[in-house]
């Protein structure tokens, strides 16, 4: 018989670990099928990074870059052929930017360089006022930029001497000795001024013509062409304005485009390097009569301004942020051309984000409706050129364009449909200066030039007055929205006017002074300023909401003879036409892309100080 004890037990004879092989490969397969899991939920995840890292150059490559780019290389158009002036000969010398090539012919000068095809649009890059500045002051102190700055040795040698100028002090205390001082150089008055941008640029010699407040009708060139029934009106207007109650009288109408205490029409236009938001080739919105670049202009300096206002920044356009602040509203530009010229500046801007979709045209195109379906934002336009009722008569004489002017009636096409815009930007004057007769009560009261009938000539300040004042007062007791009053809009025809040889071929903006706010320009402006402050002085004294603002666009367009289309109205204008002769020019309206685009630039900032 056997006895088992603890040394012999068949417990401890029995393999103790036979059980955990099974177990073991159990957990192995357990932690495989883990690890499979999580790599089948990451690598979706892995994939899409890798896709995005390869695209991302191309899924974030704004519109705003791609116009850049196109501004940048070259525009396609027929320009005729250039030679180039001796601000473009200094430019062609300097190093330039993609966007300061000139064109190269056969007939320009072969000592001047040109790194571009013959199609290119010529570009005269302005310096900038600092770069002036700093010249200047370097000429005054007789220095060059390089020795103005010393270099690290120079400074460290400079550190003994100090202190060994300082010993020499100490020692001469008790001993002082004559010494003559040396008169310190006072870089920030430079001491040469004589050599002022007139180096570089030349005002042209064409001198505006005087008593511009006495105007006659002329020759229509079309409806867009206002100003082709002007006459003078020496009995009804007074002698110009001094000089310093021109553009500073008007600070106090300015208040409504203050943007956080700072007054945006107190400003200057200086040289933007990044051009404009979008080119002829990027918008197809353009009406051919605005679209200079297409039409053969080769100059584009003009591009090349913003408006910089001296007390604070005026932000770059933002079609997006546009599109957010009037996301589900519509705005509608009511009055003449001009009105029309700003509209389709602001389709263009916003185009660049979103392309646009027509809802409506009249059959004579001057009311149109587009939509931005995505923001669910509406433009449009309303055709009123006087905002009164008017009604055309037949021809009086030759060339002469008149209407029956009803002063007390407004005009019921835009007055019927106001209520369906969130917002209306009013724009009127330059057709009032055409051949009209007053209408008061049914009964005539006058007119404003009318040869062959045997009216009193009562020019046509009170009916332009008449027509701002009932106007304001509409929109203030019918209109449910937010109105903004644009001033009078004035055009830089030069030498004549639409049909006798006026013309307007300047490249480059009017120097500060060279153009002054008087005469029926300065007149216009007033009527609409005193009439905004008046309206908006009765609403807060009976303490009611004002929802006006004032878009000053006189102030805007002062100086800027150079952004209209002048020849470049219709396509290749010289072709066929002798040499020497008078080709008709459009100084009113603007070119797109051009300065009219600053207008919508400041309207945005309005709206926005609004609905904050």
């Amino acid at each position: 018989m056997t006895v088992y004890n603890d040394e012999n037990s068949p417990k401890k004879a029995a393999p103790a670990h036979g059980h955990k092989w099974p177990e073991q490969r159990r957990r192995d397969d357990s932690k495989n099928k883990i690890c499979a899991w999580i790599l089948v939920v990451l690598l979706p995840f892995l994939l899409v990074k890798l896709v995005f890292f390869y695209t991302s150059p191309f899924l974030l490559f704004s519109p705003a870059e791609r116009n850049q780019a196109e501004l940048t290389t070259e525009l396609e158009f027929a320009s005729p052929a250039f030679i180039p002036s001796r601000d473009e000969e200094i430019v062609a010398g300097s190093k330039k930017s993609p966007t300061s090539e000139l064109i190269s012919d056969s007939g320009t000068d072969s000592s001047v360089q040109y790194e571009t095809e013959s199609k290119t649009p010529v570009l005269v890059v302005p310096p900038t006022h600092q770069e002036v500045d700093e010249s200047e002051a370097v000429e005054a102190v007789g220095l060059s930029p390089q020795a103005q700055q010393p270099s690290g040795e120079e400074e460290l040698s400079e550190q003994p001497s100090k202190q060994e100028e300082q010993q020499e002090e100490k020692e001469q205390v008790d001993s002082p000795s004559e010494l003559t001082p040396m008169e310190p150089v006072d870089e920030d008055s430079p001491q040469d001024n004589g050599k002022k941008d007139d180096e570089k640029w030349e005002a042209p010699p064409e001198q505006e013509k005087a008593a511009d407040d006495k105007r006659q009708p002329e020759e229509p060139v079309d409806e867009d062409s206002p100003q082709d029934n002007e006459k003078k009106d020496a009995e009804k207007w007074e002698a110009p304005p001094k000089q310093e109650d021109t553009i500073s009288s008007n600070a106090s109408a300015l208040a409504p485009a203050e943007s956080k205490g700072c007054d945006l029409y107190d400003g200057e236009w200086v040289y933007d390097p990044e051009g404009p938001l979008y080119t002829n080739r990027s918008c197809f919105l353009i009406q051919s009569y605005q679209n200079c670049m297409l039409n053969g202009r080769s100059d584009s300096a003009y591009l090349h301004w913003k408006w910089k206002p001296r007390h604070c920044d005026l932000p770059r356009f933002d079609a997006r942020r546009f599109m957010e602040i009037f996301r589900g509203k519509s705005i509608g530009f009511v009055g003449d051309s001009l009105s029309r010229n700003q509209m389709q500046s602001l389709l263009c801007m916003l185009s660049q984000l979103e392309i646009p979709e027509k809802l409506y045209q009249s059959p004579d195109d001057k009311s149109v409706r587009w939509l931005f379906t995505t923001y669910n934002v509406t433009l449009g336009t309303v055709w009123s050129p006087y905002l009164l009722k008017a009604v055309e008569v037949e021809e009086v004489k030759e060339f002469i364009e008149q209407y029956n002017l009803y002063t007390d009636t407004l005009d019921d096409g835009w007055t019927s449909v106001m209520n369906d815009f969130d917002v209306m930007v009013l724009s009127i004057g330059q057709w009032f200066f055409k051949s009209a007769v007053f209408i008061q009560n049914d009964e005539i009261i006058g007119c404003h030039y009318c040869p062959g009938r045997n009216l009193t000539e009562v020019g046509f300040a009170f009916a332009f007055r008449a027509a701002v004042r009932q106007v304001l007062e509409k929109v203030a007791r019918d209109y449910r929205g937010f109105t903004i009053m644009s001033t009078f809009a004035l055009d830089h025809f030069e030498n004549g006017s639409w049909s006798n040889g006026g013309s307007c071929t300047r490249e480059q903006p009017l120097k500060e002074g060279e153009k002054v706010l008087d005469g029926i320009n300065y007149e216009m402006h007033q009527v609409v300023i005193e009439e905004y402050d008046s309206i908006v002085e009765r609403r807060r004294r009976n303490r009611k909401r004002v929802e006006f603002g004032l878009l000053d666009v006189t102030v805007l367009s002062l100086l800027r003879a150079d952004g209209h289309p002048g020849p470049w109205r219709i396509y290749n204008p010289y072709d066929g036409v002798a040499p020497g002769a008078h080709v008709k020019n459009d100084c009113l309206h603007w070119c797109l892309p051009g300065p009219v685009d600053t207008w919508n630039q400041l309207l945005l900032e309005i709206l926005s100080n609004q609905k904050n």
